[in-house]
């Protein structure tokens, strides 16, 4: 049976290779049989700003509305996304468990407005994996080694809206292996 891991984090381990993912922390927003998506929540972007994305868009901004913007991955790179809490939804929101994405216009229109969600990061790009690529990729097949493997790691939503972003990759690693340890043990005992 096949795990999915929408609604939860991946971290990139020490040794990742693509340089994309490099020292990464992804919020999986989408896992199913026909692939997953997430965005990258730890690489904030110098440019463009959240200005000049109004100012390309022709979306006028109340003046203390000023997000960081994110690069959220290596796919549609030219897009706006917005990872939020689900206080804000609308039709063509993507909703995991726990947060929602949106590629809409609207929620760009509505948070330069200042009716933002309670919680949010907006990204440029996304990451995604076909079908079957990324349990490819979480169980190592060849050519990549058990250590080249992703960190799968539970929603925790200090994590993502508190982190400190220089060092929530940091955190995430720390986090991903106690529990993948606790898992593990936990397993051992009951057989």
């Amino acid at each position: 049976m096949t795990a999915y891991y929408d609604g939860k984090l991946l971290v990139a381990p020490p040794t990742m290779r693509d340089w994309r993912f490099k020292k990464t922390v992804v919020y999986l927003w989408k896992h199913d049989i026909a692939g997953a998506c997430g965005v990258i929540i730890n690489r904030p972007l110098e440019s463009p700003t959240w200005h000049d994305i109004c100012e390309e868009a022709r979306i006028p901004s109340v003046e203390d509305v000023d997000p960081t913007i994110y690069y959220g991955g290596p796919v549609m790179g030219a897009v706006v996304g917005c990872l939020h809490t689900l206080d804000c939804r609308l039709d063509s929101t993507n909703v995991s468990d726990h947060l929602g994405f949106t590629m809409d216009r609207a929620i760009i229109n509505s948070i330069s407005q200042g009716h933002q969600p309670a919680n949010y990061i907006i990204t440029m790009g996304m990451a995604s994996w076909e079908a079957g690529q990324l349990e490819e990729e979480l169980i190592a097949l060849p050519p990549r080694s058990k250590h080249e493997s992703w960190l799968p790691l539970d929603f925790d939503p200090n994590l993502i809206w508190h982190g400190e972003n220089e060092e929530l990759w940091n955190a995430c690693v720390n986090l991903a292996v106690a529990q993948h340890s606790r898992e593990f043990t936990s397993k051992l005992l009951k057989d």
